[in-house]
């Protein structure tokens, strides 16, 4: 561990110790673990945001079902594309 991972740790635990920790707004619910992709733009990050809520959101109709099912289809082959080129030299 390196000095600067020392001293936050030791800050984290010290305001862990004093409850300054206590109060945080998401106390008490899961973290959201998902794994994001940082070397993705804010849009793409914006618009993977934006299915996951759509995702946990309840599809009243068939045309919901169908444009969502579109929509994932279209950003999976636009991340898919994106990285590919980034990875093309």
């Amino acid at each position: 561990m390196n000095a600067l991972a020392w001293i936050g740790e030791v800050r984290i635990a010290q305001a862990v110790q004093d409850g300054k920790l206590d109060n945080l707004p998401g106390t008490g619910r899961p973290l959201d673990l998902t794994l994001r992709d940082g070397a993705l733009e804010a849009q793409a990050r914006l618009g993977l945001e934006l299915l996951e809520r759509a995702r946990r959101a309840p599809a009243d109709t068939a045309q919901d079902q169908r444009e969502r099912a579109a929509l994932r289809l279209l950003w999976a082959r636009a991340l898919a594309r994106q990285r590919r080129d980034r990875n093309t030299p």
